[in-house]
């Protein structure tokens, strides 16, 4: 009996040997990627919640990238929370400026000149190059629409004139990132792109979801239609095609009537390699998230999109 039993073990760990070389051969333990997008609200303070529930929202998101927006807190002087952030999850932060950063568990290898740009290690032979934005606040074309004073700016009411200031408000800085994206794209590796664009999409306000009531009228908005014009891919309305029956509005988690609800928050992504297996959305209940935090710490709520890594 006990030379069966020993055996057994001998051929139970052999079996888990190999399993392992076997991961190890085929990279399985690198494949998947999880990639987020997540407005922090000044650093997570401006909801007065502890900094706690900031890296909990991330933790839970399960990401290795994120690309974060208004990282600085309201202390005075402010301070980048990100950085505190990254230092306890043991994580690389790259300051981009104007308040925005990346976190990742993985290695950083090349930040281009402007700091849009990084170029990631995940793994074995992958490298995907990263870039993360948060475009103009205003003015806001929604309110505009809406009737809603924000700013000095005239309220609106025709899709080209939607157009028209969305323009003037981002355009400049998405040529820009477009110009980088580009290059980037000649490499042949992955590229994403994350933030918070301030601006809805141009597949969420369609005459279909217009004739839902979803949206006020059916907008071809230009930012969202910039990326997807170079044949990148939204990552949320990929995994949900169906504007009407998944509008998963980001903006925003903190109930405020009259409020204009809407998806500004955005992952795209485009290579070969990478194939999205699934997007999340993250924020303060069941009916507006996947993944509920309770005293959720941001006014936007955030996206997670996880690839697996084909070769």
């Amino acid at each position: 009996m006990r030379y069966s039993i020993l055996i057994l073990l001998v051929i139970f760990f052999a079996c888990n040997e190999v399993t392992a070389e076997k991961a190890e051969d085929t990279g399985e333990k690198d494949r998947a990627i999880k990639i987020m997008t997540f407005n922090m609200w000044h650093g997570g303070d401006a909801g007065k919640q502890p900094l706690n529930k900031t890296i909990e929202t991330i933790e839970k998101s399960g990401a290795g990238i994120v690309g974060a927006q208004e990282t600085y807190g309201t202390a005075s002087p402010r301070p980048d929370n990100s950085v505190a952030i990254a230092q306890r999850l043991g994580w690389e932060q790259v300051d981009q400026g104007g308040y925005h950063a990346i976190l990742t568990k993985y290695e950083v290898l090349e930040t281009s000149s402007s700091k849009r740009a990084f170029k990631i290690k995940t793994g074995d032979n992958q490298f995907v190059w990263f870039f993360n934005c948060h475009l103009g606040y205003i003015p806001y074309q929604p309110y505009q629409l809406a009737g809603i004073k924000y700013g000095e700016y005239p309220f609106i009411s025709s899709e080209q004139e939607a157009i028209e200031w969305a323009n003037k408000a981002r355009m400049a800085e998405v040529n820009e990132i477009i110009v980088e994206v580009k290059e980037k794209l000649k490499e042949g590796y992955p590229v994403v792109v994350t933030g918070d664009f301030n601006e809805p999409s141009h597949q969420d306000w369609t005459q279909r979801a217009a004739d839902a009531g979803i949206c006020k009228i059916k907008v071809e908005w230009p930012s969202t239609k910039a990326f997807t014009d170079l044949g990148m891919k939204d990552a949320f309305r990929t995994f949900h095609p169906d504007e009407v029956a998944f509008p998963g509005k980001t903006w925003t988690s903190i109930d405020s009537p009259g409020e204009v609800h809407d998806r500004i928050d955005f992952i795209f992504f485009s290579g070969t390699n990478l194939k999205l297996t699934n997007v999340e959305v993250i924020g303060e209940k069941a009916e507006n998230a996947n993944i509920v935090i309770p005293n959720y710490p941001s006014d936007h709520r955030s996206v997670v999109a996880t690839f697996e890594w084909i070769k």
